[in-house]
């Protein structure tokens, strides 16, 4: 029913049919949709942009900046209403001048493509292991020598709360005399000692976030933190002005504000730690049902873990049905399923929803990760004629547009790659189980085409 019973209002219709379905979100944002302490913010009138008295000096949103970038021990820290795509892509083209070359792990959420495409930048690729159940995992290889390069951009942790170390690896590339910027998009709530180290305080050069990810943060907040004089400060104000809307709205500015006055009461940390111990307990009661739990998996091969992210291996259609008689996941693969845990939620329905049957876990096993050979840049890709062409057609083809499942939006194929076979068969099994949508596919009379060099 739209607003005075019209039926023309298609995307309210959706909204009030899902907040009436009830049930646990266990996807972003992380407020799930319950108000949060000190949640009175969320009224319409306070949804303002520039006036003239929110622009007069001392400005009160770099004042609340400072005091974010004080509860995360960052030395300057800067406001997104774009999510963490803005505080990435800002965050490499301030780091790096154009054209350089650049090491980056090709586990990278789509928006940094936009960076790799502004700026011009060549890419030396840096790739970690998947599991047979199509999940990647944390870099744990960095190359010793990173001459020719100018920085390293890193994503951490991987969409399911893994991380690898990287102290010895940021100390070597700063030795070098690289700088470093890290997609930290998923950990923004990471606080004490049961969940991984931020990249801020490994020593990262530039950290972007994706607060509404996690945090009791309204849908497109973000953060970039920088720590230590490598990179400019004035380099990424320009970057900001540059990409940043003119017209943000201050409830969105104002969610961001809340958080870093609970983050310094130290609230929200004892909430944190009140998750990871219920998380750890639901491994155990899901291994008990036969559910192998990918984090329980990964802590035992040593990587740090974020328990607010459970992943269940398996057929991830049949968890998605059976968990959505309790709520709504945030992410299904052919090999699994993950949710995005809060403080406040009720994980013992998760363990129900596999009451009264073992069903078949997922593969453990590491494979190599699928490697295109890249024939020119992802600028150059963007910029030749295209053509479509059937999926079926496509091996041996430059990859024009992105192909990226969705989520994660980890691209299987960037732009200036050549597509092989390996690959064109994951995306054949993508859309034949259709967990979700894949990027950059087009249907021409039920045909599924691909835009690639012409």
């Amino acid at each position: 029913m739209g607003i005075n019973g019209l039926e023309e209002t298609p995307l309210l219709n959706l909204l009030a049919r899902y907040a009436e379905r009830g049930g646990e979100r266990w996807h972003t944002p992380g407020h799930k949709g319950r108000r949060p302490r000190g949640g009175d913010f969320l009224k319409w009138e306070y949804d303002i942009t520039e006036i003239e008295e929110i622009l007069r000096a001392p400005h009160v949103v770099e004042q609340s900046q400072q005091l974010m970038a004080k509860s995360y021990g960052a030395d300057q820290t800067w406001y997104s209403v774009a999510g963490a795509t803005l505080p990435v892509v800002a965050g490499i083209l301030a780091a790096f001048p154009f054209g350089a070359t650049l090491y980056a792990d090709r586990n990278l959420h789509r928006c940094a493509l936009s960076a790799l495409l502004m700026a011009g930048y060549h890419v030396r690729w840096l790739y970690s292991t998947v599991l047979e159940a199509g999940l990647v995992l944390p870099l744990r290889e960095f190359p010793e020598d990173f001459s020719g390069a100018a920085g390293l951009v890193v994503t951490r942790p991987t969409y399911d709360g893994l991380a690898a170390p990287l102290e010895s690896v940021i100390a070597s590339a700063h030795d070098q005399g690289l700088a470093v910027v890290v997609d930290e998009a998923h950990g923004s709530h990471w606080q004490g000692a049961e969940y991984p180290f931020s990249a801020i305080g490994l020593g990262a050069d530039l950290t972007a976030h994706g607060v509404h990810k996690s945090e009791a943060s309204l849908t497109q907040t973000g953060l970039l933190h920088l720590k230590g004089s490598r990179v400019s400060p004035w380099q990424v104000e320009r970057w900001w002005r540059m990409l940043q809307t003119s017209s943000p709205s201050y409830l969105l500015l104002a969610s961001l504000d809340r958080l870093q006055w609970e983050r310094r009461r130290g609230r929200l940390a004892e909430d944190w730690r009140h998750l990871a111990g219920e998380a750890r307990q639901l491994w155990e009661a899901l291994e008990q049902r036969g559910v192998a739990v990918l984090q329980k998996w990964a802590e035992g091969q040593g990587f740090a873990v974020d328990p607010a992210r459970l992943t269940l291996l398996g057929d991830g259609a049949d968890f998605r049905k059976r968990l959505s008689r309790f709520g709504e996941v945030e992410k299904t693969t052919p090999g699994s399923c993950t949710l995005l845990l809060a403080p406040g939620q009720k994980l013992a329905e998760i363990s129900r929803a596999f009451e009264n049957s073992r069903p078949a876990s997922g593969s453990l096993v590491e494979l190599p990760y699928p490697v295109l050979p890249t024939v020119m840049s992802v600028r150059e890709a963007w910029e030749r004629e295209g053509r479509w062409v059937p999926l079926g057609e496509a091996a041996g083809c430059i990859v024009k547009e992105a192909l990226t499942p969705y989520p994660p939006g980890v691209p299987l194929a960037v732009p200036g790659e050549l597509l092989e076979e390996h690959v064109l068969e994951w995306i054949w099994r993508w859309i034949k189980t259709e967990p979700g949508p894949l990027e950059g596919l087009r249907y021409q009379e039920g045909r599924p085409m691909v835009w690639v060099v012409k």
